[in-house]
């Protein structure tokens, strides 16, 4: 049998009256990779978050090979040879890849020597020169040369697959590339034991593949995996053993295979929860949208004008039909969709909606658009306003209860609370603050609010990202639900079989350019070529 890397005994954590993990015994073993399956609410990253120092035990004791441990803050955690993906990003914006990737370094003791580079037999194989440690950061000195850090970065990234610029802001960089920095911050420090939340959220088959891959190296090299993902083919593919929280409690655990996905989604839920089905369209010859010979600067236009993150685009939507588009995340598609709720200035090109060419975010919201943006901490929700006012948060709800330009606070009240109840938003009080909630459940606002006024045009990016079987499959009806109204879905997905469920009609974005892709979509091979741009 193997030896426990990592132990939990009786783990309990309570915010006031809630108990978010409650009594849980969980076992890591060296060389394993360990799924953990729950859905939204379920205490899934609360436990994480206990593990890797965030959270203090509220009950309990926490081993590291045999040794009881107590983790006052990440760093504890990290130089208990603990790395942690997190599913909200911990990255400094302002900062460069190589400067963040620096900082995760910088957790480490500089005299230990205890760098990725350093020591390692495929580093002198690959013949990239260690790095000097009194310039990376870290408790005895927190100056380093930028040139180095960089150096690492690349060979991080090159190593693993995981293509970055080290050199660019992490303010610049899509959702799915920041992911990329966190796992290469994670790898950076030697962990050997790696937490990952939803780390293949943004990845195209291919790169699910190749991830796997490198997960695989990491555990015959006798490094543990703790995956988190709400991706049942992925977790039945890469795990060794599965554990299921439910409620905050573990009510399974075994070994991958002892049970079936839809057996395993019942554990999640405690009932069964039936497949969504798309049937045809029957789409009108009404158009919704229309875009022609759409052009957009990236975000680095300003230095580099030659660099387009949307090149020469046209499309068209039309009432009673999902159009998806699927694409690796960081290839236009976020500058698309902004770029169509005149978050973005154009280059190029003509956007109308409803036959008309609204100006400005204001306008097109008032034309019946609404917008499920790819990150909900910082485009979504405001963290430290409540849930009923973060659902009020758009032109159409706010007509809906204000009176003589006063929000009525009676209808507030109930128009929230109606929304939380009808969206499951958890735990279901409209009074505290969106920060309070789950990832899971901050989207769950999101949708609420965007959805329930009955938009003419729903622009939908990553809309179940993070969010569980249950919660997936609610938003996946509502979508069926407004195409079966005669509106018009558009929908931005790195889920590529989110794409093929519910989309009429499929485009993949690759490299600022739009492709048309129905025909391919029963050919999953022909589809990622197409999405890595190696057969477009």
């Amino acid at each position: 049998m193997k030896a426990n890397l990592l132990e939990l005994q009786n783990i309990t954590k309570t915010f006031g009256q809630l108990v978010a993990v409650d009594r849980v015994n969980f076992e890591l073993q060296a060389g394993e990779i360990h799924a953990i399956l729950g859905e939204n609410g379920a205490g899934k990253s609360t436990l994480m978050n206990l593990i890797y120092g965030l959270y203090q035990p509220s009950g309990g004791s926490l081993h590291v090979s045999g040794e009881s441990k107590v983790f006052a803050s990440p760093r504890d955690a990290i130089a208990n040879g603990i790395g942690m993906v997190h599913q909200h990003f911990m990255l400094i914006e302002n900062l460069t890849v190589a400067e963040n990737i620096a900082l995760s370094l910088g957790q480490l003791d500089v005299e230990s020597g205890r760098t990725w580079l350093e020591g390692k037999e495929e580093a002198r194989r690959e013949e990239v020169p260690p790095p000097h440690s009194s310039h990376l950061p870290g408790r005895q000195s927190f100056w380093f040369k930028k040139a180095e850090a960089v150096e690492i970065t690349e060979a991080l990234s090159q190593r693993f697959g995981l293509a970055v610029d080290a050199r660019a802001l992490v303010r610049t960089l899509s959702v799915g590339l920041k992911q990329r920095v966190e796992i290469l911050k994670a790898l950076a420090v030697d962990a050997r034991m790696l937490i990952l939340d939803e780390p293949t959220a943004v990845l195209s088959p291919q790169e699910v593949d190749g991830f796997f891959t490198i997960l695989r190296k990491l555990q015959a090299d006798g490094r543990a995996i703790i995956f988190i993902s709400h991706k049942m083919k992925e977790v039945l593919n890469i795990s060794d053993r599965i554990t299921v929280l439910r409620r905050g409690k573990k009510v399974y655990v075994g070994k991958t295979g002892e049970l079936t996905s839809r057996e395993l989604a019942r554990e999640m839920l405690g009932e069964e929860v039936a497949e969504v089905k798309r049937k045809e369209s029957h789409a009108t010859t009404d158009v919704v949208l229309q875009i022609s010979g759409l052009t957009v600067q990236g975000s680095s236009g300003v230095s580099n004008p030659s660099h387009l993150a949307v090149a020469d685009v046209s499309m068209e939507t039309y009432r009673g039909e999902i159009v998806g588009i699927a694409g690796v995340d960081g290839n236009g598609q976020r500058e698309l969709a902004e770029a169509i709720m005149g978050l973005r200035q154009l280059a190029a090109g003509k956007i109308e909606i409803l036959g008309t060419a609204p100006r400005g975010t204001k306008e097109i919201r008032q034309r019946g658009v609404g917008y499920i943006p790819e990150d909900r901490q910082t485009m979504g929700v405001i963290a430290s306003f409540s849930i009923a006012e973060n659902l009020l948060l758009s032109v159409t709800r706010l007509v809906d209860v204000a009176k003589w330009g006063v929000i009525d606070g009676k209808t507030k009240q109930a128009l929230s609370e109606h929304l939380v109840t009808e969206y499951d938003i958890r735990p279901p009080n409209a009074h505290m603050p969106a920060e309070a909630l789950s990832g899971g459940n901050q989207q769950k606002v999101v949708l609420a609010r965007e959805i329930s006024p009955n938009p003419e045009l729903l622009i939908a990016v990553n809309p179940t990202r993070g969010l569980d079987i249950s919660a997936a499959h609610y938003v996946h009806q509502n979508l069926l639900a407004q195409r079966d109204r005669k509106k018009s879905v558009l929908l931005i997905s790195t889920e590529l079989d989110e794409v093929l469920q519910l989309s009429d009609r499929i485009y993949v974005m690759s490299r600022g350019k739009l492709i048309e892709a129905t025909p391919h979509r029963d050919d999953i091979t022909a589809l990622g070529l197409l999405m890595t741009g190696e057969n477009s």
